[in-house]
């Protein structure tokens, strides 16, 4: 299922989770957003909607390392002389071919985890520090694994406790639990839409649903 469709799902089941809640305009507009990130959280294994949006885009850390390579290079020229010449134009060349074929959106991924990870320590969020390390792990990850099972919503719904006890509004949890899971349902094998499932128990056992 295409990710427009899943955030429509996680968006509608954060909306039930206010309404059941009965929570003022601002919190369930907030809850509504969390169900809908949440619902395309799973998909992080992937080059899917939110990794996209969270992670820069790779070309631009080409252009920027490109851009770095072009002025070692010319430094190299004009500055330097004899082996140290031929050693800076050598990284220079480097730094602008072999990018392109190296860093990948998985990699962009991880670098934004990494982000994550340090913006939570800074800011004392333990929320986000742990997002970033979900990240990170999801990008190790094969696409419809451990994120896509029981396992991978327990963690989930751990870092979202933490959301919830840092900004204090109820539902939090519920909200995120419940646009995760509205990933995990519309994935499985039972539906038309869908050639594969979800392996809800991994690692435990593999069997698709």
């Amino acid at each position: 299922m295409k990710g427009t469709s899943h955030s429509l799902v996680g968006a509608g089941a954060g909306l039930s989770v206010a309404m059941l809640q009965d929570t003022a305009p601002a919190a369930t507009g907030l809850l509504i957003v969390l169900g809908c990130v949440s619902a395309l959280v799973p998909d992080l294994d992937t080059n899917g909607r939110l990794s996209n949006r969270i992670s820069l885009h790779r070309k631009w850390l080409w252009f920027a390392l490109a851009s770095v390579g072009v002025l070692l290079g010319t430094y190299s020229l004009i500055m330097l002389e004899h082996i140290m010449r031929l050693i800076g134009i050598a990284v220079a060349l480097v730094m602008i071919i072999v990018p392109r074929y190296l860093i990948n959106q998985r990699f962009m991924i991880f670098l934004s985890g990494l982000a994550l990870i340090g913006i939570g320590w800074y800011w004392d969020q333990l929320w986000l520090l742990l997002f970033g390390l979900y990240t990170i792990t999801a990008t190790f990850l094969s696409h419809r694994g451990p994120t896509h099972s029981f396992v991978g919503l327990f963690l989930y719904g751990v870092i979202a406790y933490y959301l919830e006890q840092s900004i204090q509004i109820n539902g939090v949890v519920f909200a995120c639990a419940a646009g995760y899971l509205s990933h995990l349902i519309l994935d499985m094998k039972c539906l038309p839409f869908n050639k594969k499932g979800v392996r809800w128990f991994q690692p435990l056992f593999n069997r698709e649903f």
